[in-house]
C-alpha cells in the first residue's frame, strides 16, 4: 500500500507502507524509518501519520 506526506519543504512524498519498519516523533513532525534503514521526515505529526500507517489504532489513545 502506498501512502502520501509531505517533506518539509512542502513538496508531496509517497511511501511504500510495507517497507516501513517504525515512525516516532520528531519535534512537531515525524521521523519515517525503512526497513533499508533509510529515514525521511515528514511534515505531519505524529498522531497523522499514525491515523495512516496504522488506521486501526485511533488518534491520541
Amino acid at each position: 500500500m502506498i501512502a502520501e506526506f509531505n517533506l518539509l519543504d512542502g513538496n508531496p512524498i509517497t511511501v511504500n507502507m510495507d517497507q516501513i519498519d517504525y515512525f516516532q516523533h520528531a519535534g512537531h513532525n515525524t521521523l519515517i524509518v525503512f526497513s533499508s534503514g533509510r529515514d525521511i521526515t515528514v511534515a505531519e505529526t505524529y498522531d497523522a501519520v499514525a491515523e495512516v500507517l496504522n488506521p486501526e489504532r485511533q488518534a491520541g489513545n
